[in-house]
């Protein structure tokens, strides 16, 4: 499991798949390397699902917005991944940046949105 101040990250074998829990606002590797480690959980249990919990999530600085885009999803698209999951509050801040996440990822995985009132 890798656990940060930032983000925890762990692969959960009775959901075969990679949760990503993020804590705390994070950029440059304290963002990047837990998509590192669950890129490495990817290739040793191959799951079908990755979920992210955005509950306390934010909005991302924009070079890492690109690394995530040009450096991470493309290995995810040649990954097992078959479904992303978000988890978000239903009155986030982030809704609109996730639901366009979701119509861009859409056309690779299934994307599915858990919304939660907390």
């Amino acid at each position: 499991m890798y656990d940060t101040k930032y983000c925890k990250v762990e692969y959960q074998k009775d959901k075969n798949a990679i949760f990503c829990q993020w804590k705390k606002f994070c950029k440059g590797n304290d963002y990047r390397n837990p998509f590192r480690y669950g890129a490495k959980l990817i290739e040793k249990y191959q799951p079908i699902t990755w979920i992210t919990d955005t509950t306390n999530g934010f909005e991302n600085k924009e070079a890492d917005t690109k690394w995530l885009l040009e450096e991470f999803i493309p290995k995810m698209i040649e990954s097992s991944i078959e479904k992303i999951i978000f988890i978000i509050q239903d009155d986030s801040p982030l809704m609109g940046e996730i639901l366009g996440q979701k119509e861009a990822l859409g056309e690779f995985f299934e994307v599915e949105l858990r919304c939660k009132n907390i």
